[in-house]
C-alpha cells in the first residue's frame, strides 16, 4: 500500500471547518459526546481528536503569525538603526538618543531585559490591627469569663503588636 506523504496528511477546508465547528461548539459549553453527534462524528474519539487537533493548528498558526510580526518589526527597527547609525558615530546626541530607544524597543521584543520588579509594601495601622485583636478577645473573655489568662493574653497580644507594626 502507497504511503501518505505530508502534504496529503493536511486537512482539508471541509475537515477544517468542521474542527473549527467543534471549537465553537466547545466554547459554547458542549459536551464531546454533543459535538459529535451534532457534527456527525462517528464516535467521541473522533469529535475529540478533531477538537484537539483543531486547537493544536489554530495554535501553531498564530504562534507563526505572532513570530512573522516580530519578524517584520526587527528588520523596521534594523532600519531605522541603520539610517542614524552615521550620525552615532560621529557622535550626535540626538542621534544617540534615537539609537537608544530602537535599542530598548529590540530588547523589550525580544525579551532580552530581566524582569521588571515590583516591590509592594502593604501598611497596617497598628490601632486597627490591636482593636481586632481587642475585639477578637472581648469574645473570647464572654465565653471564658472566669479564666485567668484572659487578660495576660490580651497585654501579651498588645505587646507583640506594638513590636511587629512599630515602624510600619
Amino acid at each position: 500500500m502507497a504511503r501518505k506523504t505530508g502534504v496529503s496528511r493536511k486537512p482539508s477546508l471541509a475537515v477544517r471547518e468542521k474542527g473549527r465547528q467543534a471549537v465553537s461548539l466547545r466554547m459554547a459549553g458542549a459536551t464531546i459526546k454533543q459535538i459529535a453527534d451534532r457534527l456527525g462524528y462517528a464516535s467521541e474519539s473522533g469529535a475529540y481528536k478533531a477538537l484537539m487537533r483543531e486547537l493544536a493548528e489554530t495554535t501553531q498558526e498564530m504562534s507563526e503569525s505572532t513570530e512573522a510580526v516580530r519578524q517584520l518589526e526587527l528588520q523596521r527597527l534594523d532600519t531605522m538603526q541603520f539610517s542614524v547609525w552615521n550620525l552615532v558615530r560621529s557622535g550626535d546626541q540626538q542621534a544617540i538618543n534615537t539609537a537608544l530607544r530602537i535599542a530598548e524597543r529590540r530588547a523589550s521584543l525580544l525579551g532580552l531585559d530581566a524582569p521588571k520588579q515590583i516591590e509592594a509594601r502593604v501598611r497596617v495601622d497598628v490601632l486597627s490591627w490591636n482593636e481586632a485583636l481587642k475585639d477578637f478577645l472581648e469574645v473570647y473573655r464572654e465565653h471564658h469569663k472566669d479564666s485567668p489568662e484572659a487578660p495576660m493574653v490580651m497585654a501579651r497580644l498588645d505587646e507583640r503588636a506594638q513590636e511587629r507594626f512599630a515602624g510600619v
